[in-house]
């Protein structure tokens, strides 16, 4: 009979307890608190949600961590159970300065000293019984880990079986932000002496254009003067104009009735 409740986002209880990475990706970069070094850690199939990216983009887990190989933070929390191995740490107690190298265990019952928030996923066991968060996190107070809970080992790649190594061994924090830091010093750097161009050329632009401020003045006085001569000037020819034109009118009107009166005294002779 078919389990139901089972999907690919949701692995059984065997995948749980013994976690399988066939195929290629599903690998997290990540930083955890206190560490000077970036690892990465590699998930069983179909355990690691995709990135902020490919959620807004609808991408499929497969589509994101294992064609296009992204290691970034996923769009969900993710647990992870890191053990430390003996090599990791120097005779003084302090972390070494050397590659590490993280690789998957199996499910181990590891609880906390506080109690989970109630948003916190189930425990494997409430997983099991299909149990919910208010049973599990809330009414019981268990303070084993979610269910979903990657564990690894972590240990020095010198220390390590490479036929064991399933993903890229870590590197320093410092390198990445010198690095970082370095890009912005110098971005910094040539947005100052930028600024300091354009504050110069815009000085010399400044007193260039105090220079000539005067010189239009006096252009402006003279367009000013010339358009009123041509104002004058127009409107004195318009006069003479009319003028000439009403003078027109009254010898031709003129001459129709000298020409008139002249043939009514040829008829009046004519009709003697």
């Amino acid at each position: 009979m078919k389990n139901r409740n089972h999907s690919p986002q949701s692995p059984s209880l065997k995948q749980m307890m013994y976690p399988q990475a066939v195929s290629h990706g599903n690998v997290l970069t990540f930083t955890p608190p206190g560490f000077k070094q970036t690892l990465n850690v590699k998930f069983p199939d179909c355990r690691l949600a995709v990135c902020e990216r490919c959620k807004k983009n609808y991408k499929t887990r497969d589509m994101c961590r294992v064609r296009n190989g992204h290691t970034d933070a996923p769009w969900t929390t993710a647990f992870i159970c890191i053990t430390l191995e003996d090599s990791c740490t120097g005779p003084d107690g302090k972390f070494i300065d050397k590659p590490l190298t993280v690789r998957m265990v199996q499910w181990q019952p590891f609880c906390v000293k506080k109690s989970f928030d109630k948003k916190t996923p189930v425990c494997a066991a409430c997983k099991k019984t299909n149990r919910t968060r208010a049973f599990c996190r809330e009414r019981h107070k268990h303070k084993q880990l979610p269910w979903c809970t990657v564990y690894v080992l972590l240990s020095a790649l010198e220390n390590t079986d490479p036929s064991t190594v399933v993903a890229a061994p870590s590197k320093p924090v410092s390198s990445d932000s010198d690095a970082k830091n370095d890009g912005d010093t110098s971005e910094e750097k040539n947005t100052d002496e930028a600024k300091a161009n354009n504050g110069i050329g815009n000085k010399d632009n400044g007193e260039s254009a105090k220079d000539n401020a005067d010189a239009p003045t006096a252009q402006v006085v003279k367009s000013e003067e010339s358009e009123q001569a041509e104002s004058k000037s127009g409107r004195s020819s318009s006069v003479d104009t009319t003028k000439s034109a009403d003078l027109a009118a009254v010898e031709a009107a003129v001459d129709f009735v000298k020409a008139k009166t002249k043939k009514q005294e040829e008829s009046d002779g004519d009709a003697d």
